[in-house]
């Protein structure tokens, strides 16, 4: 590859183009030591040697081109196959990350606020009709732990759901059990997508899901929300759609939890889309980039 490469600069070309006109300067020369004209209308050995020169030029030169078009493609291929892979273990690492601080919160700051709900509970039964004021402060800080607690759930939530150890297909049937309950509203899903792929955007997807639903739930007055996550080669697709009345505006507003979502999509290297109109429901677009990307075939002429 790379003697063809050599090949294909000026200095080179240059040489073949000397090399050619060298011929046809030793051609002109044995045509005019030849002797005797040739008849009319008989082409001479030098327009034969020139045309046969120039056909082979105009070959060569084709040629050339050819393969530069095709190693052109080869290196873009490879250079957008070396993006997708870094951008996919990027992705990884962002998301190995989100799940040791996740457990480090839990197994540290978790563990404190426990002990400490525990001694404040054992406090409170030993000052029990003792001071009523110190009762309702410690009633009231003990209060203050369990919305700490909560709020810590939250964050862990966020960072690594846990319905997600089940796997994303069981993740998602959960959420949409759950909304179907209490909304009332009629679900159904098609996967296609095995479980590395769910694995690799698990969370964002989870959220993403979490967030659509909840918009459908408080806007959407649907009747039916259908979810679909398919495989296509290297890339995963996810569609959320709803037949409710639609997002108002053209394009459509998006409230805080959407745009945030965007910029988490994008930031994984993927895309995010919403179709709507007035009165003919809403559709979510979602497409992202899987971490295993074959590398390129060499291009032969």
């Amino acid at each position: 590859m790379d003697m063809v490469q050599r090949w294909l600069r000026p200095p080179y070309r240059l040489s073949i183009l000397a090399c050619l006109a060298a011929a046809a300067l030793a051609a002109l020369h044995a045509s005019h030591a030849a002797g005797p004209m040739q008849p009319a209308g008989t082409p001479s050995p030098l327009m034969l040697a020139c045309a046969v020169l120039l056909g082979a030029l105009a070959l060569l030169l084709w040629r050339q081109h050819r393969l530069a078009l095709r190693l052109q493609a080869l290196e873009q291929l490879r250079a957008e196959a070396e993006q997708a892979r870094l951008a996919g273990e990027q992705h990884k690492a962002r998301a190995q990350e989100r799940l040791r601080i996740g457990r480090d919160i839990h197994d540290d700051l978790g563990q404190h606020l426990l002990t400490l709900k525990i001694d404040l509970a054992m406090l409170q039964t030993s000052t029990h009709d003792a001071a009523p004021l110190l009762a309702r402060q410690l009633a009231m800080m003990a209060r203050n732990i369990d919305l700490s607690i909560a709020a810590l759930r939250c964050v862990i939530h966020d960072l690594r759901p846990p319905a997600l150890d089940a796997g994303l297909q069981a993740a998602c049937d959960g959420l949409l059990a759950d909304f179907k309950r209490t909304t009332g509203i009629a679900c159904s899903c098609d996967y296609r997508l095995d479980a590395a792929a769910g694995s690799a955007h698990g969370p964002l997807l989870y959220h993403v899901l979490q967030e659509a639903l909840a918009n459908i739930a408080r806007h959407a007055r649907a009747t039916h929300v259908q979810l679909s996550l398919q495989q296509a080669g290297a890339t995963l697709a996810c569609r959320i759609s709803d037949d409710g009345v639609g997002l108002s505006g053209s394009p459509p507003r998006l409230g805080c939890g959407l745009s945030g979502m965007h910029e988490r999509v994008a930031a994984a290297g993927g895309s995010l889309h919403i179709e709507s109109r007035s009165g003919a429901g809403t559709t979510l677009r979602l497409s992202l980039p899987l971490a295993a990307c074959e590398e390129a075939p060499l291009l032969h002429d």
